[in-house]
């Protein structure tokens, strides 16, 4: 019987061979999927409001919020903008942003508003790198989250991503699914940001969208 080897297979063993090209190997390393959930201080995408302030309280963080328009507010602003009404003023009932902070650690959530709630978009982490060296924290980052799809250590410098979805991982701002970015830059701070992706944000604007009543128009019966 013979076995089917697909191309992706095929590289796999190539490069644990040694056989594969540098090109091929990175080739494979950016469009590498992680397989550990992508979460930043038990935060992750989708989370609704109220999770993420339960979550952060449990573990010590301090959490101060910004009202943003809910739902409904977001559907009758767009609606108003379609139609020129101006100016555009609409409750603020939503959180449209959370920021916490625990000793040097500080956090920024970003929310969008949904019909079931505001559910986070954008997780943003920064912190001293406390003496840790680049080598030490990109261990602790595979640790935590696996091999990434791109690293690099520059002097006392890093950098690395990790995506979903089959994305080329290079960097994770434009891609069309989620992904996260570490970076310890050249002043000592420990930058990690969690994207929701393009996909999500276009789903979230059409949700809108049909909501106001832009939708594709309705089929013909005939």
């Amino acid at each position: 019987m013979m076995t089917k080897i697909t191309a992706t297979a095929a590289l796999v063993l190539l490069t644990a061979c040694g056989s594969a090209s540098v090109a091929e190997q990175e080739a494979a390393a950016q469009t590498r999927t992680v397989a550990a959930p992508l979460t930043i201080a038990g935060i992750r995408i989708g989370m609704t409001a109220p999770e993420v302030q339960a979550t952060l309280a449990r573990t010590g963080w301090k959490i101060e919020t910004s009202a943003g328009e809910d739902w409904a507010a977001t559907v009758d602003h767009e609606a108003k903008r379609q139609r020129d009404v101006f100016p555009i003023e609409e409750p603020k009932q939503g959180v449209a942003v959370l920021n916490a902070a625990k000793g040097d650690e500080s956090l920024i959530v970003e929310f969008q508003p949904m019909p079931t709630g505001d559910a986070v978009k954008v997780v943003k982490y920064v912190a001293p790198a406390a003496g840790r060296t680049p080598e030490q924290i990109a261990a602790e980052m595979v640790k935590r989250y696996g091999t990434p799809g791109f690293s690099q250590i520059v002097g006392s410098t890093y950098e690395a991503s990790w995506c979903t979805g089959g994305d080329r991982c290079r960097q994770i701002w434009g891609n069309p699914h989620e992904g996260l970015a570490a970076k310890l830059d050249v002043y000592g701070k420990l930058n990690v940001s969690l994207s929701q992706g393009v996909v999500a944000e276009r789903a979230w604007q059409n949700a809108v969208s049909r909501a106001v009543g832009g939708g594709a128009a309705p089929k013909s019966s005939f």
